[in-house]
């Protein structure tokens, strides 16, 4: 990419080290925000405060760093024997699920409000975690975290009536959303309720602020790679497009 002419800037923070306002004023003509959804969500339930609740995101991340010999195994956070309850049922679930396996936890059990057919874990994946010994508890859903100072267990609503599933550690995996740091700090992008940047068909990918783009999970939500990939080229014709239009005003 260097030798296409891509220019890198590292270690710098947006809204921080720079905005969306200080790239135009330094010459620029069009900016694509690409930033993904970086934040984990949360559940707000009550004892979201105990220990021993855990974004998968997290866990994932220590693991990939155990594995590559960067962390000490005392610094991923399961312990041989652990009963892991993960909260979600898409592929990070999956992953979380899998990997607590076979970092020797005793026990791991998948919770989903709802029904198995509605999941939106891909099918290869969830077999995976089943083949690997995840037992799966379907239209159970979360209502409280249990216990004094860490957690012990998990309360939910079942068709059945409520019940309590014990645990050592609690992992989320319940989705992610944008990271608000450019949006804050850049006056005239707007999003969604739910943070993610409206775009227009035309030129494809811009937002409410003329000359800046936006494409992949940060404007669709996550998806798939390949989605994303899509997307970020129909969106460099777009830029390719406007920045073309305004030379030609400029002439």
């Amino acid at each position: 990419m260097e030798a296409l002419g891509v220019h890198f800037e590292v270690n710098r923070t947006a809204g921080k080290d720079f905005t969306v306002d200080s790239l135009f004023a330094d010459g620029c003509d069009a900016v694509f925000i690409g930033s993904g959804t970086a934040v984990a969500k949360e559940l707000d339930l009550p004892g979201k405060e105990l220990d021993g609740i855990i974004q998968s995101s997290y866990l994932l991340r220590m693991i990939a760093l155990y594995n590559s010999h960067q962390l000490d195994r005392r610094e991923v956070p399961v312990e041989n024997g652990d009963r892991a309850v993960v909260i979600g049922c898409g592929n990070v679930a999956m992953d979380a699920a899998r990997s607590l396996l076979r970092m020797g936890a005793a026990s791991v059990q998948v919770i989903y409000r709802g029904k198995q057919e509605t999941m939106p874990a891909l099918k290869a994946e969830y077999e995976g975690a089943v083949t690997d010994g995840a037992t799966f508890l379907w239209e159970h859903t979360p209502v409280a975290y249990e216990g004094e100072t860490r957690v012990t267990g998990l309360r939910v609503t079942t068709p059945d009536g409520e019940r309590s599933i014990a645990a050592d550690k609690v992992y989320l995996a319940v989705g992610s959303r944008p990271a608000n740091r450019i949006v804050s700090s850049t006056e005239g992008i707007e999003v969604d309720g739910n943070g993610y940047v409206i775009t227009r068909e035309r030129p494809y990918g811009m937002t409410t602020r003329q000359g800046v783009f936006a494409g992949g999970d940060v404007m669709h939500r996550p998806a798939t790679v390949v989605l994303a990939m899509k997307e970020a080229k129909l969106v460099a014709e777009g830029i390719a497009a406007y920045v073309d239009a305004v030379r030609l005003l400029e002439l």
